[in-house]
């Protein structure tokens, strides 16, 4: 019986998430992948139709994967080392604030030192007279 024109990308393309699953998991020989779909959802598409679908949709040229190449490296490389660059500058100037606010708190607390200690020798000086 002749299926309705469209019904195999609509067979295939209701199940694209698990076929993904599936060929990302080692199901990379097609005849194996279709045969376990057509098996468990009873599909009408042909094995041509299937492999038409996976090469548009996962080997074709639209999510082809390239290859790394030694300039590919290099870059991740430079990449990282200037994060790592960014993120010592970072943390340098964080601790440059912590050491000034530091500094100031001991000024403030020096200061509140100094003022006690007027004020104690005001008291002992006023009692004294």
């Amino acid at each position: 019986m002749k299926t309705a024109r469209g019904m195999h990308k609509i067979e295939f393309y209701s199940h694209i998430n698990e076929i993904r699953t599936m060929y990302q998991n080692g199901y990379v020989v097609l005849k194996i992948l279709y045969k376990e779909l057509k098996d468990k959802y009873n599909w009408k598409m042909s094995y041509w139709s299937f492999c038409k679908y996976m090469n548009e949709e996962m080997i074709g040229s639209k999510n082809s994967i390239t290859p790394v190449t030694q300039k590919d490296i290099q870059a991740k490389e430079e990449a990282e080392n200037y994060l790592k660059k960014i993120d010592s500058k970072i943390n340098d100037s964080k601790t440059k604030v912590k050491k000034e606010t530091k500094t100031s708190d001991q000024a403030d607390k020096e200061k509140r030192a100094q003022e006690i200690l007027k004020r104690n020798a005001n008291f002992i000086n006023e009692k004294w007279r």
